[in-house]
């Protein structure tokens, strides 16, 4: 098992148990003491747990960038439904701006089946899909890569960004609420805006889980997302808020 195996399944066993002595990592992963204690130590460095008193506990969401392949692996079908939903946005001959998450990931696979598309992303991963495709002319920003993320960011990404104009832009987002659309940081909401600005049409592609949870900057108002697309019902108070914006949501 890797490193990034190992850590990805602590934060699954945390996700399940919150908080759990150390010496029940090493007996659930087959690993030392001194193994699980070096990941660890990485993980407390990276924000994403804490360590006290022998156990380990999981740090709030909000305040956590998972790994991009831990969540790469989270609410899988739910970003496989929403990828198929937006299959009605997509058509021949556009350009098309992604941003970097694994959400938006998934549309890659729905891209081969259109006709001389332009499409520009700020994710590694993405991008390394898109150039599979012969039917596209693929893009990838410059910039600075994101610690613990498949993101490219910094002003070197914005300002290629401003080279373009897209027909449509598909982006995520960490929480969704009352109050807006919320980023954990500024490095990735700083690009979408740049995305979103360049853009005839913004579509947030966001899964259930990310509905009515808090978030640290804001990226959006509604008023700046031409639609939203979900795996279920949002409640009747984020449909209605949505609505009265002059947006869409639908799942």
């Amino acid at each position: 098992m890797t490193v990034s195996e190992r850590m990805d399944s602590i934060l699954e066993i945390l996700e399940k148990k919150k908080h759990v002595p150390t010496s029940y990592l090493c007996q659930e992963l087959y690993c030392s003491p001194a193994t699980i204690r070096r990941d660890l130590i990485e993980m407390e460095k990276q924000g994403m747990i804490e360590r006290r008193h022998g156990e380990v506990s999981l740090m709030p969401k909000s305040k956590v960038e998972f790994p991009y392949l831990y969540r790469e692996t989270k609410n899988l079908n739910e970003k496989k439904y929403i990828s198929k939903l937006s299959n009605d946005f997509i058509s021949n001959g556009q350009t098309i701006f992604l941003d970097s998450s694994s959400t938006v990931h998934n549309l890659c696979s729905l891209l081969g089946d259109y006709k001389n598309l332009t499409v520009l992303t700020n994710g590694i991963k993405t991008s390394l899909e898109l150039s599979l495709l012969t039917n596209i002319d693929a893009f990838l920003t410059g910039g600075e890569i994101q610690q613990g993320s498949s993101a490219i960011v910094g002003e070197f990404s914005n300002d290629f960004l401003n080279n373009f104009k897209a027909d449509i832009c598909f982006m995520s987002c960490r929480s969704l609420n009352k109050n807006g659309i919320f980023e954990l940081n500024h490095h990735q909401p700083l690009v979408k805006r740049h995305m979103m600005k360049n853009s005839d049409m913004t579509v947030l592609l966001c899964d259930s889980s990310k509905f009515n949870q808090d978030g640290f900057f804001k990226l959006a108002d509604f008023t700046q997302i031409h639609t939203i697309i979900t795996d279920k019902k949002p409640s009747e108070e984020i449909i209605q808020i949505v609505n009265s914006t002059g947006s869409e949501i639908i799942w």
